[in-house]
């Protein structure tokens, strides 16, 4: 009888985790397929740059300067916290805050990304469904984290390795494997099937001939992006820095970065570099431009640095193809093959995942080249420093740290 009683206690156990995971899954990936639905319909729509003081006052009015500092931080310090309920969270209206901010963000023409709110909300979710059934909180907001990432990107498998990584960089929380992967290819299924959520197809690449030569051309590609990347972070916090520091106060502060930004903007040089820039994703692959890059990374470094919401990967992911589709003709290897490099790379070096950059390599890409994908990554990883995009990310003691 007491053998029965535990039995049908696990099965309860087992069918409200089977239940929740449906639902977290089913309702993220749903999210993932509105925020894009609402990026689409946005970017139809020419930039309204003059709406930035206006934006950057609204937001600082909501929450102040430090929603731009919290975001994906605020999770990493509840993944494996054992008194994890102390941490502030984003609450019940944490999603429609990011969402509606995010769109708003995008819809003035600031240079931000989508992937920081995927992931938020996706978090976000998770978090909610732990606390309101008592389950394991750092297991579900990694779960969620997967499934935003995978329902916005089309990339599961990068989605699934980008939640396992993120906490602490070289170690794989391997009780959370089997979870996230559910989570991120069942909520990558609801956006493509149940929403017909399309997603850019990028051309298959191959790996030009392996030598000693090739490793070495990889090398200095890797270290190329890598003090990219570090630029772009410096760049980002020493604008975040100095804006705090601004003797005005604050209502006044947001009015005037938001001038700031749309003044810049409104450079015809600066023409491409508003909102997502999603469209001039495949350019790198047939063409260099040597500009873009850079004038792409000052719009982005200047748009998050000055408190706008969205993501980094959408920007890095153009950054990193473009300025590594320039050296094309300094390595002399193909174009399409640097594009994929750099688009892969920037970001997850930046993020300290390498195996989520070597799989969104395979997913995108083809597995071809997979090796170079994790090896740049690896390179771009210990060449921009210790810290990366996410500050309250922490290094595993057996894993080697960059010096600076």
């Amino acid at each position: 009888m007491k053998q029965n009683l535990i039995a049908l206690k696990k099965m309860k156990t087992w069918l409200l985790q089977l239940w929740l995971f449906i639902l977290l899954s089913f309702f993220v990936g749903s999210l993932s397929s509105l925020f894009l639905w609402g990026l689409e319909r946005l970017q139809q729509i020419p930039a309204s740059l003059w709406a930035l003081p206006f934006v950057a006052f609204l937001l600082y009015k909501v929450s102040g300067f430090d929603f731009a500092k919290k975001g994906i931080n605020t999770y990493l310090e509840k993944l494996d916290s054992k008194n994890n309920s102390n941490f502030p969270s984003y609450g019940p209206m944490g999603i429609p805050y990011v969402l509606l901010s995010t769109w708003i963000s995008h819809f003035a023409g600031a240079s931000v990304g989508r992937e920081g709110t995927a992931v938020l909300m996706g978090a976000s979710v998770g978090e909610g469904l732990a606390e309101k059934w008592k389950q394991h909180k750092g297991i579900w907001i990694r779960m969620g984290m997967s499934a935003g990432f995978a329902s916005v990107f089309g990339t599961p498998l990068a989605g699934c390795l980008f939640a396992l990584e993120i906490g602490v960089v070289g170690k794989i929380h391997f009780k959370s494997i089997l979870p996230c992967i559910g989570a991120a290819f069942f909520a990558d299924w609801v956006s493509r099937h149940v929403w017909s959520t399309n997603h850019v197809s990028f051309p298959p690449i191959f790996m030009p001939a392996f030598s000693l030569l090739f490793c070495a051309k990889l090398a200095c590609i890797g270290l190329f992006l890598g003090v990219l990347g570090l630029l772009y972070l410096r760049s980002q916090s020493i604008i975040s820095k100095s804006l705090d520091k601004l003797p005005v106060q604050g209502s006044l502060k947001a009015i005037l970065a938001g001038l700031f930004l749309a003044t810049l903007l409104s450079v015809s040089l600066f023409s491409e570099s508003r909102g997502l820039g999603s469209a001039f994703l495949l350019r790198p692959f047939t063409e260099s431009d040597n500009s873009f890059a850079y004038l792409k990374l000052i719009a982005t470094s200047l748009s998050l640095g000055l408190g706008f919401k969205g993501g980094e990967a959408t920007p890095l992911f153009l950054i990193g193809s473009q300025a590594a589709a320039n050296l094309a003709d300094v390595v002399s290897l193909p174009v399409g093959f640097l594009a994929a490099l750099g688009f892969t790379s920037l970001y997850t070096g930046l993020t300290k995942t390498p195996l989520t950059g070597m799989a969104m390599g395979y997913e995108l890409f083809g597995p071809s080249a997979m090796f170079c994908y994790l090896f740049v990554t690896l390179v771009v990883m210990y060449s921009s420093g210790k810290t990366g995009i996410f500050t309250k990310q922490t290094w595993a003691d057996w894993t080697p740290k960059p010096l600076y």
